[in-house]
Parts: C-alpha cells; sequence; structure tokens
C-alpha cells in the first residue's frame, strides 16, 4: 500500500515538473505579435504593464520619453535578455531566471504616445517582484544614457 502511494505522489510529481517545463518553454499565445495589441495582466502578481491602468498593482510607468526602441533594444540584451523578435514599432524579449531557468517575457510597442513595455512570467503565481524590478532597472539605466551618464 505504500509503495502504491510513492509511485502516485512520484507521477504526480513527474507530471508537475513536465507542465512546468512546457509552460516556460513555451511561448504564450497572448503575445503582441500574435495577438495584436498587447495584452493585460493576468490576475497573477507576475506581470507588470504601461498598458495597465494607473495606480494598480500591475501598473509600471512606461520607459524614459525619447528613448529609442533601438536603446531598449541594447538596453535589454546588455542586462542579459534575448531579443527573440524584432519589428519596426515592437520587440520580443526573454530573461531566464538564473536558477531555475524559468522564462521572463518582455514586450516593447512603439505607440503614438510613446513606447509602452510589459514584462510577465511564463509559468509560476508569484515572481518575488522580478518582473517589476527588472523593468525598474531598465528605466534607470536608459535614463542615466540618456543624462549622459
Amino acid at each position: 500500500m505504500l509503495k502504491t502511494i510513492a509511485i502516485v505522489l512520484g507521477l504526480l510529481l513527474a507530471l508537475v515538473i513536465a507542465f512546468g517545463l512546457y509552460r516556460t518553454l513555451t511561448p504564450p499565445a497572448h503575445l503582441y505579435v500574435k495577438a495584436g495589441s498587447l495584452a493585460g495582466c493576468p490576475a497573477r502578481p507576475s506581470c507588470v504593464s504601461s498598458a495597465a491602468p494607473e495606480g494598480g498593482e500591475h501598473y509600471i510607468a512606461p520607459p524614459p520619453a525619447g528613448v529609442t526602441l533601438e536603446a531598449l533594444a541594447q538596453a535589454i540584451v546588455d542586462a542579459g535578455g534575448r531579443i527573440d523578435d524584432r519589428q519596426p514599432d515592437y520587440l520580443h524579449a526573454v530573461f531566464s531566471t538564473p536558477r531555475m531557468r524559468f522564462r521572463d517575457d518582455v514586450e516593447v510597442l512603439r505607440t503614438p504616445q510613446g513606447l509602452q513595455w510589459r514584462s510577465v512570467s511564463r509559468f509560476g503565481y508569484r515572481d518575488f517582484g522580478v518582473n517589476r524590478a527588472r523593468l525598474e532597472a531598465l528605466r534607470e539605466q536608459l535614463a542615466a544614457r540618456q543624462a549622459g551618464g
């Protein structure tokens, strides 16, 4: 009986791990390139977006005014991101967490109002503020470059 329970628990654990790997390795369907708009954030706290309602838990300020998509792409690469898709008014980058190799998607869209961005974890409920901290660090780096520092 104990052996049967151990086998069942082992199989359940294997399924959870397989699902997690599938989710983190598969690009989401809600990316701008596939959906035609910058998606909103899911209910989980592992997403931030400059297109979210201001003052809400998912809101983050957009990149500094005057920053080009090219400068932002370079800052993303300098921060360890990989550019997966680059178009004249859009870019999609992927960051991997150091230890578990979970993937986070960063999208940047040029709109008439300026650049908008979104960062979301592919897998997991919480990200412990990683997506927000990443975009804040990018904003600081870009502002410093603009100021000549």
